[in-house]
């Protein structure tokens, strides 16, 4: 007796989940990659007003130290800390937006292997298929330009 060996293809070995459990690979996908692309943008937004902020701090510490609140090593103390406070909320922009980078494009892979079920259910209708699976492109061609060219990213706003 010959036993014959089955040769899987790669389109056998694609996730298949049911219907509820693929939309909720979608749903959960989009709340992870909405969580910290929100973290993007407050990253974004307290990197950007950093010099305002400072400036603001300094113009303060000048007032307090002209009206005689305090002597002039509390001044150059409260000066010193606010240049540290300034560095530190433009510098992590770099770690936040970067930890943020990877939530969002693992929210994307939910996100995918949802869509990507949905391209290979068969029980689902082929025009539903093919703008699953066209969806699943796009997905997946917008997280390679976003994860290797640094300089690439989507915003909205």
């Amino acid at each position: 007796m010959e036993k014959k060996q089955v040769k899987a293809s790669l389109f056998d070995k694609l996730p298949l989940l049911d219907k509820n459990r693929a939309a909720k690979f979608i749903i959960y996908g989009l709340i992870i990659a909405i969580l910290f692309g929100m973290m993007m943008m407050v990253s974004r937004s307290i990197s950007d007003n950093a010099g305002q902020w400072e400036a603001l701090a300094n113009q303060e510490n000048e007032l307090s130290y002209w009206n005689g609140d305090y002597g002039y090593t509390d001044f150059i103390e409260r000066q010193e800390e606010i240049d540290r406070i300034g560095n530190w909320m433009e510098f992590q922009d770099v770690i936040f937006m970067n930890l943020a980078r990877v939530g969002v494009n693992i929210g994307l892979v939910f996100v995918l292997v949802g869509f990507l079920s949905f391209a290979v259910n068969d029980k689902i209708d082929e025009n539903t298929r093919k703008i699953s699976l066209i969806i699943t492109g796009l997905i997946l061609f917008m997280m390679m330009f976003t994860t290797f060219f640094s300089s690439i990213y989507v915003s909205v706003g």
